[in-house]
C-alpha cells in the first residue's frame, strides 16, 4: 500500500472513531437527565474530528514503507 494511501485511511479511521466515541459520551449523558447533544458537544466532538485526522494522518505519513528485500 502506498504511503499516502495509508495516512489518509488511517487518518479517516482514527477520526470516525474519535468523533463516535465523543458523540457516544455526549449521549451517555441523556441516562443523567440530558435529552440532546448540546452545540458545545458538537464542537468537542468536531475538534475529537480534526484532532485525530491531522494527528494520526501526519505521524502515519511520516513512517515510510519498507521495501520489500529479495532473497
Amino acid at each position: 500500500m502506498n504511503t499516502v494511501l495509508k495516512a489518509v485511511f488511517s487518518a479517516a479511521t482514527s477520526g470516525l472513531i474519535a468523533f463516535l466515541s465523543s458523540l457516544l459520551t455526549a449521549l451517555q449523558g441523556e441516562n443523567t437527565g440530558f435529552a440532546t447533544i448540546t452545540d458545545g458537544q458538537w464542537v468537542t466532538a468536531a475538534l475529537a474530528f480534526i484532532v485525530a485526522v491531522a494527528g494520526t494522518g501526519t505521524v502515519t505519513y511520516q513512517v515510510r514503507n519498507r521495501t520489500p528485500q529479495h532473497v
